[in-house]
């Protein structure tokens, strides 16, 4: 079962208002419901309730490049087999292709992420037989045990309902002393956007529901690991400030890079209104900073 209550940071009224919509959820079912979880998340990801994701690169990449960078640097993916799970548009992808890899999977849940995947793999030249795209659930890989020496989830995490098992299948098909690396939503992450965002909300559509993010702490993941039979354990968490120009370019990083997923649940004909009410928001109240909090760990299989 998901984290019933919201663990990320917020203000103390919105943290009680939120786990109190959570409570209700629990009771009316809503809170376990991790298949509809799933599929609002895959469908804010196709671009079913915002345009926002298809700028996804022009706003993400700086942010997705320096959490990837740091998420690589400990790994050696020379002439490995890796897994790429939740590779999005491609960023880290990019990077372990870099690596001169015996072959890469990349894997997500999300078609229209993935084809923008592919289409900047191909337009880099890189041989076809060397990668290969799959449109897939992490908690359920048709991959054999024991089939990558790497396997990779960049940001994922967050926003998939099951922890435990998402990790426990990704050790599935990792090799015996093949390597896991992650990178995790810290409890910090995004909570100045989070909670503009929660105080715009038309909040009669969303009161009752669990919102679908779950970041987690530095020991929270440790102990998935460890609850997975990983070794050779080794976490970090990093902190920082995304800073912009002014409010409307913070709006715009957060509803790209977030999908806004959360809007399936106002009617189509108000989504369009909600997306300017928040971006205006943001403006007037002058939110230029956006906080990056993310747990890096890695782990080997035994």
């Amino acid at each position: 079962m998901p984290t019933l209550f919201w663990t990320g940071k917020l203000s103390l009224p919105l943290k009680l208002m939120v786990n109190f919509g959570c409570l209700i959820a629990w009771i009316t079912g809503n809170a376990q419901n991790t298949s509809a979880m799933k599929q609002r998340m895959k469908n804010g990801y196709n671009g079913k309730y915002s345009e926002y994701i298809h700028h996804y690169d022009e706003f993400g990449t700086s942010h997705y490049t320096k959490i990837s960078k740091k998420l690589i640097e400990k790994v050696d993916c020379k002439e490995k087999k890796v897994l790429d799970v939740g590779c999005g548009t491609g960023i880290l992808s990019l990077m372990i292709l870099e690596k001169t890899v015996e072959k890469l999977i990349c894997v997500d849940v999300s078609k229209t992420m993935l084809e923008k995947c592919k289409q900047k793999i191909k337009a880099e030249g890189f041989n076809d037989g060397l990668i290969e795209f799959h449109e897939l659930d992490a908690e359920q890989l048709p991959f054999d045990d024991n089939s990558f020496d790497v396997v990779f989830l960049n940001m994922v995490l967050g926003v998939i309902p099951n922890h435990l098992s998402t990790i426990t299948e990704l050790t599935r098909v990792l090799r015996p002393g093949g390597t896991i690396a992650i990178s995790a939503h810290g409890p910090k992450h995004y909570m100045e956007a989070i909670e503009a965002g929660l105080k715009t909300m038309t909040i009669r559509y969303f009161f009752g529901h669990r919102f679908e993010f779950w970041p987690k702490g530095e020991n929270e993941v440790l102990n998935l690991f460890i609850k997975t039979g990983l070794k050779d354990i080794h976490t970090e968490r990093i902190y920082w400030m995304d800073e912009f120009k002014n409010g409307r370019e913070a709006f715009d990083f957060f509803a790209a890079t977030s999908s806004l997923w959360w809007y399936e649940k106002l009617p189509s004909n108000l989504r369009e209104k909600e997306t300017e009410k928040t971006r205006a928001y943001f403006q007037s109240k002058m939110i230029t900073s956006i906080s990056s909090d993310v747990v890096f760990a890695y782990g080997t299989k035994q």
